[in-house]
């Protein structure tokens, strides 16, 4: 196949598809053949496997180096030619603008290969989630070079690349058009503010968008050069171009006509009219046959300052001039020659008809010694307006904006515009927060004819992201007033936002804005919402802390919810936060600490003019009420998961009723031997395919564990309950039972009754040790029973438990049968092995349960690892780079360790240095995480390195002081052993 175009490589972005560039193609193909040019584009696309490269940003470098070669490779194919081109217009969708950027970091590239770049809806500024080391680092790397070699003065510059950046606007829900805008382009626009377009565009409707595409496809044919029939070398030439179709055109769709002559010469053959008043509507339905010159006096009264004229169906390019009319021809004031004002143009959206508007200052142009302004008209027969409206200052409004607590009203801006207005002007000073969102509401009154068309736009001074909308007689929406991009803190005007009206002048408006409740909460979440995730990690972190408090103090870790309350406070934190951040950035520190430490999050914020008094309170407040729901789901997931009454019930009824273990037993036991197992799984999975990978695994198993450990809570609490509620029956029975009269007799019945064999429970050792003092006090009070006897009843009423078996019966008929009062010190230890296990297993539930939450939060960063995992599977069963590898192989570890036994430990030292490290760990995550989300992994693992360690090695040291351990007074009771007497 032969090549003799211009070529241009279209490059594909996150999940993007080569097959993105057909729109491009196809366009420009038509374009070609309508417009017979001698020349044409040649476009072709690299297909990058559709990579997830905007989550997982390893493959980001893989891709540049293909690209570098497919630039090569597409050059050899215009060898033969007599112009072969010697550059390749790239144009790069999403994560592609940054493929294209990062081109010129190669060593071996020649950076005269590129001229021109064009990016769509690219993210410059910073990736929309740094879930990944990789990918912050290739974002640094590129915008440090791209900052440091723009300039001309550089000598290795990127001066001669002509670099236009184009964003979505609001209906872009994956890539704010903030992060589009960049210092190095040499066009930033979003695509609302381009002429023609006036649309926002979702992230992957900017490629095929056809208005848009439009306007690329001009923008390219415009800046060949007819001569050699390739792109021009001419960069302001180009850049020329760029900014006349995508900021300000004023004319046609060529560049090359849209010249607009400055010194006009006038006919005086022609029809000259002037109208004295302020406002009037010149309106043709049928067009005009001779050329027509619309004379505007120009008066030193305050009323004439502004000038503001539509011009609806007009096509001629140049239509206002500025003159001195000093001439008489057959007695009507006219002008020879005049200065033409037509580059003030701006093109006006509109539902029909093409609309022209220009906003000229009268006593500017009277300072300048004009006399009148003239609108031409040249011959048609189609229908021509033009609504003029003179006006004074007076027309540009301050708005007081309303406070956010008052969404509920509308405050009332105008009540009523004046007679036939055409333009009016509202400032809005103050409105440069992301949490700010306004609806203006511009409704018509009383209107003359039934078609009416009228336009609000809203105009960021230090940003092209004009918004639109429409008001005709069945468009009544509100423009929403909310920013894209923040005011850079280098933008020293004094400019706010304005919003202008172009209204119809056979309608009155009535002008009320309101506070947009909704569309504040959804600007929060669109700036801010990524960061959430840092925010509930330090929450869990400071509930784990709380935990271990109590464990330290009370010997039990308590329920999440509970140390959530307790422990996690934003005060606690928040403070601490502010201060740390602050040392850590400040200049002198960075300079010392900047190869160990990079700059604070928080900074980077700041310095973006991101940050707001409220806003860690608020992130801090949404992420804790997230903790709570995601601990309430995991219970109730916990709860109901795998029929776990029913499972508890049968193990139950097996146990109890068969008195064998069944097969299932055998399998449960085997649960205690297979964490170690799952955890040399889990590793070798981290080794042998992906970490993330192994960390879902185990967030799988995690989960079953904390199941299995739920089941045995209900299965021991229905146990105890159960032979609570059959010791009574029993004591119920036996007081029933006719009592003896004699002792013989009682000895008689004692003899041919069964004693009953109960077993103990931890819960009743506090009962046997009242009972027995209550039966060494009766005793006291009666006589002593013979040795032969107390023998006897000692044989008869042996139990194996604490729960007794006995008929009541008259001292002097008989005594109760009673249990030995006297307990051995092996028995108390034994029950209270039995309660300090119970103890573990509550402590144990409620620090796995947490731990476990935050496994899920380090396996939710790292699931876009899994996606690249099973993407490449065919090609690779390893991850390479796995950003996720050190993190899982260290969680693993440490949980083949934690899930082994019953954890956290009580009677330990050195908890206070453990919830000291949590502490500081905690801050560390919002100093350092909120925007680098892959700061999480090392910080949560480090998290549990310590706690292993101390549970592992602080075991080893025995506790000796009741202050350092205040559970040693409560392990034994103030006396073990009763003697018999």
């Amino acid at each position: 196949m032969k090549f003799s175009g211009i070529p241009v490589l279209f490059i594909p972005g996150n999940s993007g598809s080569h097959k993105q560039v057909r729109s491009l193609a196809s366009v420009s193909l038509r374009k070609t053949l309508n417009s017979h040019t001698p020349f044409h584009f040649d476009y072709f696309s690299v297909d990058l496997n559709e990579e997830y490269s905007a989550l997982f940003g390893g493959v980001l470098k893989d891709q540049r180096d293909f690209v570098h070669h497919c630039l090569h490779r597409i050059l050899e194919l215009y060898q033969n030619n007599e112009n072969k081109p010697t550059s390749v217009i790239l144009i790069g969708h999403s994560m592609g603008g940054m493929v294209a950027k990062g081109l010129f970091l190669e060593p071996n590239f020649e950076k005269s290969l590129v001229h021109v770049i064009i990016t769509l809806v690219t993210p410059h500024k910073s990736p929309v989630l740094a879930l990944d080391s990789f990918i912050a680092r290739y974002y640094d790397s590129v915008n440090t070079y791209w900052k440091a070699n723009r300039r001309a003065d550089r000598e290795a510059n990127l001066s001669h690349v002509t670099f236009a950046s184009i964003g979505g606007g609001h209906r872009d829900i994956l890539v704010r058009s903030g992060l589009t805008q960049t210092g190095e382009a040499d066009v930033n626009v979003v695509s609302t503010a381009v002429p023609t377009v006036w649309f926002s565009t979702d992230h992957l409707c900017s490629v095929w968008c056809k208005e848009l595409v439009l306007v690329i496809v001009r923008s390219l044919f415009d800046i060949v050069n007819l001569t050699t029939k390739q792109v021009s070398t001419n960069v302001q030439e180009r850049n020329l171009v760029f900014h006349y179709h995508m900021l300000q055109r004023t004319a046609g769709k060529r560049f090359s006509t849209a010249f607009h002559p400055h010194n006009v010469y006038f006919d005086q053959n022609v029809v000259w009219k002037e109208n004295l008043q302020r406002q009037f509507t010149f309106h043709e339905p049928n067009g005009v046959l001779t050329e027509t010159h619309i004379m505007i006096r120009l008066l030193d009264d305050p009323k004439h300052e502004m000038l503001a004229v539509e011009a609806v169906n007009i096509d001629d390019k140049d239509w206002v001039f500025a003159c001195v009319a000093n001439a008489f021809h057959n007695e009507v004031r006219m002008c020879h020659n005049g200065i033409n004002l037509s580059n003030e143009t701006k093109f006006l959206p509109s539902h029909h008809l093409k609309r022209k508007f220009v906003y000229l200052s009268l006593s500017a142009l009277k300072r300048k010694s004009f006399t009148h302004v003239i609108i031409r008209v040249k011959p048609t027969r189609e229908m021509v307006q033009f609504n003029v409206d003179i006006h004074s200052s007076s027309r540009h409004i301050a708005v007081s904006l309303p406070k956010w607590v008052s969404f509920m009203s509308k405050s009332v801006v105008l009540d009523l515009t004046y007679d036939h207005a055409v333009y009016y002007e509202l400032t809005l000073p103050g409105f440069e927060q992301t949490w700010q969102a306004y609806l203006l509401h511009v409704n018509p009154q009383e209107c003359q004819k039934t078609p009416h068309h009228s336009v609000a736009t809203m105009r960021v001074p230090w940003s092209r992201e004009d918004v639109h909308v429409h008001i005709t007689e069945s468009v009544h929406k509100p423009l929403r007033l909310k920013l894209q991009t923040l005011k850079p803190a280098s933008y020293n005007s004094s400019d706010s936002v304005k919003v202008t009206l172009v209204l119809d002048p056979k309608c009155k408006y009535s002008v009320r804005i309101q506070s947009g409740m909704l569309d504040s909460l959804g600007q929060l979440a669109r700036f801010y919402s990524p960061m959430l995730l840092s925010h509930l990690v330090a929450i869990l972190l400071l509930t784990l802390r709380e935990q271990l408090r109590t464990m330290m103090e009370t010997g039990q870790c308590i329920m999440f919810h509970t140390a959530l309350g307790a422990g996690a406070k934003p005060y606690y934190i928040l403070p601490a936060v502010k201060i740390g951040a602050r040392v850590l950035g400040w200049s002198v520190f960075m300079k010392l600490m900047h190869p160990l430490l990079p700059l604070p999050d928080l900074i980077v914020l700041q310095d973006q003019n991101l940050d707001f008094l409220l806003l860690s309170l608020y992130l801090y407040v949404v992420a804790y009420g997230a903790a709570y729901f995601l601990g309430l789901c995991c219970w109730l997931a916990i709860v109901f998961s795998g029929h776990t009454a029913h499972k508890m019930a049968l193990r139950f009824l097996a146990r109890s009723l068969t008195g064998t273990l069944t097969l299932s037993e055998w399998a449960m036991a085997g649960l205690s031997k297979l964490p170690a197992a799952v955890a040399a799984f889990l590793i070798a999975l981290t080794c042998s395919t992906c970490g993330a990978l192994s960390l879902c695994v185990g967030a799988a198993f995690f989960f079953l564990k904390l199941c299995r450990i739920y089941e045995d809570y209900l299965e021991d609490l229905f146990k105890c309950s159960l032979k609570l509620v059959l010791g009574m029956q029993k004591k119920n029975e036996a007081s029933e039972k006719p009592q003896s009269s004699t002792v013989g007799d009682d000895d008689h019945n004692n003899s041919k009754k069964d004693a009953i064999v109960t077993s103990s429970t931890e819960s009743n050792v506090v009962d046997d040790k009242n009972r027995n003092n209550a039966q060494t006090e009766t005793e006291t009070q009666h006589d002593v029973l013979p040795d032969t006897d107390v023998q006897e009843k000692a044989d008869t009423c042996q139990t194996d438990g604490t729960i007794e078996s006995s008929s009541s019966v008259e001292d002097d008929s008989g005594r109760e049968c009673e249990e030995p009062a006297t307990k051995t010190s092996s028995d108390v230890k034994v029950e209270l092995q039995s309660s300090e296990n119970s103890e573990y297993s509550f402590s144990e539930l409620h620090f796995s349960f947490t731990a476990f939450l935050l496994w899920l939060s380090v396996t939710l960063q790292n699931v876009p690892c899994v996606l690249v995992w099973a993407h490449n599977y065919r090609f690779n069963v390893k991850l390479e780079p796995d950003p996720s590898f050190e993190t899982s192989l260290i969680l693993c570890f440490c949980f083949g360790i934690l899930w082994q036994g019953k954890f956290p430990r009580p009677n330990m030292k050195y908890y206070r240095w453990v919830m000291h490290s949590l502490y500081i760990l905690a801050i560390l995550t919002l100093i350092y995480a909120p925007l680098s989300l892959h700061n999480l992994g090392p910080i949560v693992a480090t998290a549990f390195v310590v706690i292993t360690l101390h549970q592992v090695f602080a075991g080893l040291v025995v506790t000796s002081t009741a202050e350092d351990n205040p559970l040693v007074e409560n392990q034994l009771p103030s006396s073990t052993t009763t003697e018999q007497e």
